[in-house]
């Protein structure tokens, strides 16, 4: 999936879901394209479902994490 130009990055789960692909694309019909046209197509993609995110904040920085005392 990486080697698709859309894809930006791909995440590995646990869970309900197998894997997150973040995309950027130019519009909803551009994803819409992407989903049908791409990724739709790959036997081994089972199903998938989407979510768009409108806005969003991004840090490079991270913060130490306390220590909990265990």
């Amino acid at each position: 999936m990486a080697a698709f130009p859309e894809v930006l990055s791909v995440f590995v789960l646990s869970g309900g879901d197998d894997f997150v692909l973040h995309v950027a694309v130019q519009d909803l019909d551009a994803l819409h394209g992407f989903l049908l046209d791409k990724l739709s197509k790959r036997k081994e993609i089972a199903g998938f479902r989407t979510s768009v995110i409108f806005q969003s904040r991004h840090s490079t920085v991270v913060s130490r994490l306390p220590d909990t005392g265990g």
